[in-house]
């Protein structure tokens, strides 16, 4: 298994990667307030994501408007959009499992 993480404000990451990466980092509560948007661009947006091989890029007009969406129905903050957009990073199992500072 791959694990990742979302970079800290400085550092810039892998933008573009497999939805289920971006998926899996999502907490419960902002996986199931996605997934029950009603707001047509995010929904369309979560079946593509979870019926499809695909990709995301953090830096694509796509997500951008996906983003601005979900900011405005408050299922992500601009500040974790902002993590978002700074990219991932493979992590250890041994990172993912026992977080420094948590």
């Amino acid at each position: 298994m791959d694990y990742y993480k979302y970079l800290e404000v400085g550092m810039d990451g892998i933008l573009v990667f497999p939805a289920s990466v971006w998926l899996n980092l999502l907490t419960e509560t902002e996986m199931c307030a996605f997934f029950r948007s009603s707001t047509q661009i995010i929904a369309d947006t979560a079946l593509l994501m979870s019926n499809r091989n695909w990709e995301v890029d953090v830096t694509s007009t796509r997500f951008d408007q996906v983003m601005a969406a979900c900011v405005s129905e408050s299922i992500f903050s601009s500040d974790r959009v902002a993590e978002f957009k700074r990219g991932i990073r493979p992590i250890s199992e041994s990172e993912y499992r026992f977080p420094i500072g948590v």
